[in-house]
């Protein structure tokens, strides 16, 4: 008799399996894709309405008018809401961030980098000035539409316009 001996026919689906483990292990041992080199990191972006643009002026208009602004600062690890009527001119603050009101725009839009108030245009906007301590943090618009977009970019706090009032002139003011 020969001493190599064929398998059994019963033994063959054990050695087709052990083959095809084999040929799955060797497949799996493919190099690994590089990394992409030209993702790069997130940054924020530019934001014509705020703190990367210097706003030293405020636009006559934006003090023309008499009125409001509800600003809401929410703590994000204690996650308290503190809410603050300030008139225009006005200032006030929350722990140990200062909030002065600047101007009032019923309808704010930016065009050739100017900001216009707009009365065609739904866009209630508030500029402020942020400081904490006497740092400050943000000088620019914040949006009663748009509270998300602009505004102070803290770990620990959220700021947003929730509404503007606005009186017409007085009378007095006028003469």
């Amino acid at each position: 008799m020969n001493s190599t001996a064929m398998p059994k026919p019963h033994s063959w689906p054990l050695i087709s399996i052990l083959l095809s483990i084999a040929l799955l292990s060797t497949g799996c041992e493919q190099k690994q894709p590089d990394k992409i080199q030209w993702q790069l990191p997130l940054e924020a972006p530019y934001d014509p309405h705020g703190a990367q643009q210097n706003i030293s002026t405020v636009p006559p208009w934006a003090v023309s008018q008499q009125g409001e602004a509800e600003i809401v600062w929410l703590q994000k690890n204690t996650s308290k809401i503190f809410t603050r009527n300030i008139a225009l001119g006005g200032a006030t603050r929350i722990q140990n961030w200062d909030i002065q009101l600047l101007g009032l725009a019923s309808g704010l839009r930016l065009k050739n980098k100017a900001f216009l108030n707009d009365q065609n245009v739904d866009n209630p906007a508030a500029l402020v000035d942020i400081r904490q301590g006497n740092k400050l943090i943000y000088r620019g618009w914040l949006y009663e539409k748009f509270p998300e977009l602009f505004g102070i970019d803290n770990p620990e706090w959220k700021v947003w316009l929730k509404s503007i009032t606005l009186r017409p002139a007085s009378q007095e003011a006028v003469k």
